[in-house]
C-alpha cells in the first residue's frame, strides 16, 4: 500500500567567524552479516522501472534519500523527522560498513537532510540547533561544513538572509555552489534559489513559474551544471507527491514534466555518476531507477 505524505507534509509546513577546527570522520567497521561490496551498497543496478533500494541493509524510517560522496565510497542520509539523526555508511576494506549515527559537532544534536556539493568540498545539513550567539534553537536552519583534508571543518550556519525563511527540506547545490532549497514563505512550500557570489550566499529568490505554482513544490535536486531541476509536487496536503523535471532554456525553466512511473516521490537524489535516481517512496521505503528519463523527456 502506498504511503501518502499528507500528515508528514502538513506537520513540517506548520512546524516550521572563527577558524573552524577539523571534525574527524569516524571509521566504521564492515558489516559482517552482509559483507556488501560494490557501488551503492552492492545493490543490483536498476533499469527504467523503479525497484526497492537498500532492503536488508538500510533499516528504519527516512527523512531524506542517501547522498554519496563523489567517489561513491561514503553515504549519508537522514533518519525519521523525529529522530533528528544523520546516518552514514562507508567502504572499509572493500565492504560497506554497518550504518551508524554520526554527529559533526559537540554543540549540535539535531541533524537532518544532508547534501554534499558535487566536488565533495562542502557538506550541508539542516538543524534546529541554536545559532551562534543565541541561547536556544527551535527553528530549522541550513548549516554547512567545508572539507579540511580528510576531515570536515566545524559546522557554520548559512547567512541570516538564507535562514530567515521557514522550513527547509531539502537542499541541493550546483557546481557553482548555487543553493536550491524548499521553504514555506507564502503559506505553502516553494522552491528558492540563493546564488553563491564572491564566496557569499545572496538573498534567496523564488523560482518563477512554471516551477512554483499554486500547488506545493519542494525537495529540489539541481543538476551540477544547472541544466535541469528535479522536484516533488503535491496538488494539496491530501495528495501523493509526484516527481517532476524542468529544463533550463534561454527563456527560463521549461514546463515541468511528470516522471510517470515514479508514483510517489520525496527527496529525489541523483547519484554522483548521474546514472541513477534515488527517492523516498514513503517514510520507511526507498526506491531507485536509472536516469534515462532525463534525456527522454527533454
Amino acid at each position: 500500500m502506498k504511503i501518502t505524505w499528507s500528515v508528514l507534509i502538513l506537520t513540517l509546513i506548520l512546524s516550521a567567524c572563527t577558524s573552524p577546527a577539523p571534525v574527524a570522520t569516524p571509521t566504521l567497521a564492515p558489516d559482517p552479516s552482509t559483507k556488501r561490496s560494490g557501488s551503492y551498497f552492492g545493490e543490483p543496478l536498476p533499469g527504467d522501472e523503479p525497484v526497492q533500494f537498500g532492503k536488508g541493509f538500510l533499516n528504519g524510517s527516512y527523512h531524506s534519500s542517501p547522498v554519496f560522496s563523489p567517489d561513491g565510497n561514503t553515504a549519508w542520509w537522514a533518519g525519521s523527522f523525529s529522530s533528528a539523526t544523520i546516518y552514514t555508511s562507508q567502504v572499509v576494506d572493500g565492504h560497506w560498513s554497518k550504518p551508524g549515527k554520526i554527529e559533526f559537532s559537540d554543540e549540535i544534536k539535531s541533524y537532518r537532510d544532508p547534501f554534499i556539493s558535487p566536488d565533495g568540498s562542502k557538506f550541508y545539513f539542516i538543524t534546529t540547533a541554536a545559532l551562534p550567539g543565541e541561547s536556544s534553537g527551535g527553528k530549522e536552519n541550513i548549516w554547512m561544513m567545508e572539507k579540511q583534508g580528510d576531515d570536515w571543518g566545524e559546522p557554520q550556519p548559512l547567512p541570516d538572509v538564507v535562514n530567515a525563511l521557514k522550513l527547509h527540506w531539502t537542499v541541493s547545490v550546483a557546481n557553482n555552489l548555487n543553493l536550491y532549497f524548499s521553504a514555506e514563505d507564502r503559506g505553502k512550500a516553494d522552491i528558492y534559489l540563493s546564488r553563491y557570489v564572491n564566496g557569499n550566499y545572496q538573498e534567496p529568490v523564488l523560482l518563477d513559474a512554471p516551477i512554483n505554482t499554486d500547488t506545493i513544490e519542494f525537495t529540489p535536486n539541481i543538476a551540477p551544471d544547472e541544466s535541469y531541476i528535479l522536484f516533488s509536487r503535491l496538488a494539496d496536503n491530501n495528495s501523493p507527491a509526484y516527481l517532476y523535471i524542468s529544463y533550463a532554456t534561454e527563456a527560463g525553466w521549461s514546463e515541468p514534466q511528470k516522471v510517470e512511473n515514479v508514483t510517489n516521490c520525496i527527496s529525489p537524489i541523483i547519484t554522483p555518476d548521474r546514472q541513477y535516481l534515488l527517492y523516498m517512496d514513503g517514510p520507511s521505503i526507498l526506491y531507485w531507477r536509472d536516469t534515462s528519463f532525463i534525456e527522454a523527456l527533454q
